[in-house]
């Protein structure tokens, strides 16, 4: 027969030790758990504001293919190499080129029906909002200050555009269109700190000679370089060479000096 001496519990040394490994162990799960959520809302962050940045470029990108867009340019084709005659949507203007707030200033045809003298097929309607731009701005929002890549086109109460205007009102989300000055926020100043946002125009200028008339053929170094607004770890740039479809034709006489760096292209579009 068993003694009830020999027959011993858990004792109070014993629960403390057991109960501190279980609290050691759940600590460190409820650790990894924790930084494992965090991990995950942070990439979550990260990909939606690389995103972002890309949905940006390729905005950029799309819309500067599309610069000098005539559709009415068949008949720029045969004109004699004494015409003064051009495209008014041939010209492509380059603010602060290759800084890190440039501007471009450019426009395409939007095939607007004719209605009356200056409107419709080649012709630059501004109503329609057929001149357009790109620039970085940096913005004071939520006291903090932002880049911004904002844009803007013309329209009845904007006659023409200005790279030094003044922008939307960020004092609310989204932010407000500048009605007077036709600038609005592209990127959001809340989530993006666009740091560059440069163009540099590499077009090749073929001169004219003899018949054939002069032509600036385009291509525009885009750089576009943010992240997540207050993490620079998450920062990205982004670099493309943009192959504008439409030609600069300037049809300059071969006995005149000849624009021999094509600046006649690189005029505000339609002024």
């Amino acid at each position: 027969m068993h003694s009830h001496k020999n027959q011993r519990g858990t004792g109070l040394v014993e629960l403390m030790v057991a109960t501190a490994c279980g609290l050691l162990v759940s600590a460190a799960a409820t650790q990894f758990v924790s930084s494992s959520l965090r991990s995950n809302s942070e990439y979550v962050v990260a990909a939606a504001s690389a995103q972002d940045l890309r949905g940006t470029t390729e905005y950029v990108q799309r819309e500067l293919r599309r610069a000098g867009y005539d559709e009415n340019a068949m008949r720029y084709i045969a004109l004699a190499e004494g015409s003064a005659i051009t495209s008014p949507f041939a010209p492509i203007q380059v603010v602060r080129e290759d800084e890190d707030s440039s501007c471009v200033v450019y426009a395409y045809d939007g095939r607007t029906a004719r209605t009356a003298d200056g409107t419709g097929p080649g012709a630059i309607d501004r109503d329609a909002g057929e001149v357009r731009a790109i620039r970085r701005m940096v913005r004071a929002v939520e006291g903090r200050l932002v880049g911004v890549v904002e844009v803007a086109e013309t329209s009845s109460e904007v006659a023409s555009l200005d790279c030094d205007a003044a922008g939307p009102d960020y004092a609310s989300h989204p932010a407000t269109c500048n009605a007077a000055t036709g600038w609005c926020a592209l990127t959001d100043p809340r989530q993006l700190d666009i740091a560059r946002f440069s163009v540099r125009d590499e077009s090749v200028w073929n001169r004219p000679v003899a018949a054939r008339n002069g032509a600036k053929v385009r291509e525009l170094h885009i750089t576009v370089d943010g992240g997540l607004l207050g993490h620079p770890e998450y920062r990205r740039e982004t670099s493309h060479v943009v192959r504008v479809r439409a030609e600069c034709m300037r049809p300059v006489a071969a006995t005149e000096e000849p624009d021999t760096t094509g600046t006649l292209c690189n005029t505000a579009p339609g002024a």
